[in-house]
Parts: structure tokens; sequence; C-alpha cells
């Protein structure tokens, strides 16, 4: 039998004497993941012996494994689905780098995985050897004081959230919440009970007025629920992007600006309350470091990051750039001495899309990751967010969480590493990888939608935009010089339907190939109202294979309100 051992991530030594055994099955293969994995009884033996690190070695009806268990039946596993009841003669070294090794999912913005799909996302992350799961919660956690918060939204039940957890601790994997307790309350202020604590006059915005005593005590409600109900080590308790924070009704208050020190004095209560617990609190570092403000705010803000109150903290340093490594090796050194206490957050890039950007999200996971290596942060997490009605599949984001592992802990060479785990054919990864590219994923939405940015671009303005020198505003400004080219968008989607049209692929990235068939219809003002009505009962029936059912609409609406354009040609 050829050669071929693939382990993700690359392990750090692999020695195969040359043999292939045939396999029919463990006599004490742990129960759990045998019943999950499917792995048979048989003849074949675990034996645990006493080495230094982590490893495996095989012989012949007989499996040698020390140091983390964990990452060692994991390791089996992937020899035994790659290989097809075959094992080879190997001795296998691993050294992981990261200790924490996690993914974040948003279940917020319209997408709440439903329990096989939990669980399967959960099987496939022991795999990979991840061991933490954040699960980002805004309205969707279960409160049993405030019953109302999430009830329309498919928010997970409690018995439901303890199924998750139990599964992934018997994976090796804790579970974890994310909450927010600052800003990103959109989704509990715009609820009637609870407008009055908005920070902005329009709740919407979804900062909480920490100058108001009833809304903090409201807070801290929340934030002792979910202490009480989770068994995890760790609480992430927010605290991005709360811009409006100091601007609004506490504002209206004093007259004057006192936005970071609300901020640091609300954190060091909510910090407490972790800390109290026993627990280990989370927060995100953008509003530490001034992310996104202007030069003057930043040094407003520096009253926050040189608190004391983050010493005993893990920092989730987030940045979702696609810039070069010493951008991210600048990023890491913004917080210090607290290094070790700092986990990197590079992103998947699926946010606002319907496909998940590839080239971005592989450039800043690599770049971010690999200073965080060198500088020796104890872990990551990748995120994946849900902006915009998580349009994006889940299913999608598969790829891009084995490649990120394998970019953390390998060599990189993830496509081959997805090929053997998963059997995927390479025309098949190539179309994934195709469908992800910029002019491709960061266009096609607006022109399926024939949305108000497409509308612009296209009929409205042609100018050339000029640099501006801010990294997104330049981004964004490129997509639009795509779209004020209907001839050159016609040439793109031509060409990239002709390279993937006679491949045979699953149901999810047939759905994106038909995306861009009425992408082209678009840009060549032929497009019918039973294109959307086909398009999205095909969508429909994939969100509700890994979803709850709340929620889609947010998504229908679009495809339908597009539908109803098309069929009254209004454009």
């Amino acid at each position: 039998m050829e050669q071929v051992i693939k382990i993700t991530p690359e392990p750090k030594r692999i020695y195969f004497r040359g043999r292939w055994f045939d396999f029919d099955g463990f006599q004490n293969f742990p129960e759990f993941l045998s019943k999950e994995f499917e792995v048979k009884k048989g003849s074949w033996k675990i034996n645990w012996v006493q080495r230094e690190g982590t490893g495996i070695e095989i012989k012949e009806k007989e499996i040698n494994i020390w140091g983390d268990k964990n990452i060692c039946f994991a390791t089996i596993l992937q020899l035994l689905i790659e290989n097809k009841n075959k094992f080879p003669e190997v001795l296998i070294e691993e050294k992981l780098s990261f200790l924490f090794r996690g993914y974040h999912i948003d279940l917020a913005r319209g997408g709440v995985l439903n329990l096989d799909a939990f669980k399967k996302l959960l099987r496939f992350l022991f795999l990979l050897k991840y061991n933490y799961l954040g699960i980002y919660f805004e309205d969707l956690f279960p409160w049993d004081k405030y019953p109302q918060i999430g009830k329309l939204r498919g928010r997970l039940q409690r018995e439901e959230l303890r199924e998750i957890i139990d599964y992934g601790k018997n994976l090796g994997i804790e579970v974890f919440p994310s909450l927010e307790l600052c800003g990103h309350m959109e989704n509990i202020l715009s609820l009637p009970d609870f407008g009055k604590f908005s920070e902005w006059h329009i709740p919407q915005e979804g900062c909480l007025d920490i100058s108001n005593e009833d809304a903090k005590k409201f807070a801290y409600e929340l934030l002792e629920e979910v202490i009480e109900f989770f068994p995890s080590r760790y609480i992430h308790i927010g605290g991005d992007e709360t811009w409006a924070l100091g601007r609004g009704k506490s504002l209206d208050k004093t007259g004057v600006f006192q936005g970071p020190e609300l901020f640091e004095g609300y954190h060091r209560t909510l910090i407490n309350m972790v800390k109290e617990s026993g627990k280990i609190p989370i927060v995100w570092g953008d509003m530490l470091t001034g992310m996104y403000l202007r030069e003057e705010e930043k040094e407003r803000w520096n009253v926050v990051l040189e608190s004391d109150i983050w010493d005993d903290t893990i920092i989730a340093n987030w940045d979702y750039t696609h810039l070069p490594e010493e951008h991210f090796e600048k990023k890491i050194d913004m917080f210090g001495e607290r290094v070790e206490k700092e986990l990197a957050c590079p992103g998947l890039s699926n946010w606002g899309r319907f496909y998940p950007n590839f080239g971005i999200a592989i450039s800043n996971i690599k770049n971010f990751l690999l200073p965080a290596k060198r500088k020796k942060l104890p872990g990551f997490i990748i995120t994946s967010w849900g902006d915009d009605g998580a349009e994006c599949l889940y299913s999608y984001l598969y790829p891009l969480l084995l490649a990120a592992m394998e970019i953390a802990e390998g060599v990189g060479m993830w496509e081959e590493k997805w090929m053997a785990l998963t059997g995927e054919r390479e025309e098949i990864l190539n179309v994934r990888k195709i469908l992800g590219e910029n002019d491709i994923v960061e266009t096609i939405k607006h022109v399926f939608l024939g949305d108000l940015s497409y509308r612009y671009y296209t009929y409205v303005s042609h100018e050339d935009l000029k640099s501006t020198g801010d990294f997104w505003s330049d981004y964004y400004a490129q997509i639009a010089s795509l779209l004020t080219d209907k001839n050159r968008l016609l040439a793109k989607y031509t060409e990239t339907l002709e390279k993937i049209e006679e491949t045979a692929l699953p149901e999810d990235l047939a759905l994106i190939r038909d995306m861009l068939r009425i992408g082209i219809k678009r840009v060549k003002n032929d497009l019918s109202y039973s294109d959307f009505v086909a398009f999205a009962n095909k969508y429909a029936k994939l969100w509700i294979s890994e979803r709850k059912k709340e929620n889609l609409d947010v998504v229908i609406t679009k495809i339908f309100g597009a539908a109803g354009r098309a069929d009254l040609k209004l454009f």
C-alpha cells in the first residue's frame, strides 16, 4: 500500500516503518469515541505507556499511546478515517505550541445551530485537536429571570445547552459562554422591556447606559445566571466596539464625556464577579487600545489600557485584516507584559457574505498566528461571525477550521490534509477556493441581490475612488470599483462559471454556483422571479439542515425582495 500518512496538524515527527496492518476493531477504545465515530469492536488493543511528550506507536494489533490522550485518540481516528480499516506501522510524536486552541461561533446574528449540527462541529473540532469552543450568545442564552429575551429568535434551551456542554466535555473540549454586557446588546435593548437601559436614544445602536444603576444591575443579573449555569473555567464578558459609550444619555447627565472611565469601572465589577466565582474572565481587546478610534481619542482611552484590572484577565486580541506579519507583531505588543494572558483572535471572513473570503481568511490566520507562536502567546481563538443575518452556511467554514489548525500548529499544507481527512477530490477543493476568491465573494452578494451598493456604483457613481490611507476604507473602495464596471464583472463571473460548470458539487457549493449564474443574468439584465424562488428553496433546505428555523426569514426576505424587484422589472 502506498505511503499516505497525513495528520492534522503536522506532527513533530512521523517515522513510517513501511508496513500496513488490517484493522478489525478495538478491544478497549473509549466507549464514547467508539460510539460517536463508529469505531468497531475487535482484537486491537490500546496501551497507555509512560514516555515524555505526546505520541502514538502503532504495531501489529496494538497501539501504544502517551501524553495527551485526546490528541492521541484524535490522531488514531484521523488515521482510521483516512485509511479505511488499515493502520500503518508508525511512530508519531506530537508537540503543540498553543495550550488554548479555540473556535468561537456566533449564534446571535441569525443562525442557531441545531443539536445535531453542534455535535458534528464538536466532533470535527476534536479531530483537529481544538480544545475550546466559545458560544457567542448576545440574547440567546436561556435566562430564567428574563424569559422574554431571545424567545422569538430560537435561543438555546437549558437542556440543549447542557447536552452541548456535556458532549464537548466527553471530547475534551471546554464549551464556554461569550456574552455582551456593554455593547452589542441591540437584540436585548430593542425589546420594549429594556429600551430604557440604552445609552443611545435609538436602542438598536446596542450600547448599555452604564451610568444608570438599574441598567448595571440588570447586566449583573444576566452575568450571574451565566456564571451559575456554566461549568467552564472561562467566562467571556465581551466589551468590544462600545464606541457609543459616554456619548448618549450618560453625556446628557453631566455634559462631560466619560466613556473610558465608565468602561473601566463597569468592567472592573464584571471581572471581579467572574473571579469571585472561581472562574477566569476573558475580554475583547479592542477598546483597551482604542481600535478604530481617531488618534486623539486613543489617547483619551489610555486610562483603560493602563488599568490594573486586566492583569488577571485573558485579553482576546482580535484583528481581521490581511496585513503583513509586522502589523500583527505590533498588535500583539500593544498589551506589553500581558502577552502571557493574551489570545490571538483571527477570523474566517464569513460575515456579511454568503460565502467566506478564503484569501483574506487564510492571510489573516497565517499573519496573526505565526507571530503569536513566535511571541509564545498561550493560545488562539478562531472567530466566525454572522453580521447581516448569518447568510454564510456553517458547512462552508469546515475547510478553514482545518486550515487554521494546520497553520497554527503544523506546516501550513492544509489542502492535502483536508482532502485526506474528508476524502474530497482536488477538483471540488479547487472550486471551494475559486468561489472564495476576493473578486467573486466580495461582489456576488451585491450583484445577486441587486442591493443599494450594486445599484449605486453601477448606475450612479462611476468615479475612480482615491486611496484614503485607511485600510478598510480603501478595501471597500476596491469593491466599489469592481461594481462600477459591469463588463469586467461579467467577464470575471463568466470565466469563473466556465471553470466550475461541469464539476459535480455537494449541495452547498452548488448553491453558490447557482448564485453566480443569477449574478451573470443580472449583469445581462435577464432576471426572472423563478430564479430567486428556486434559489430560496434550496437555501432554506440547507439552512434547516444545520440550524433552527428562527431567523431564516432575515435572509429569505432579502432573496424574495430581489425576486419581487426582478418580477416587476424595477431593477
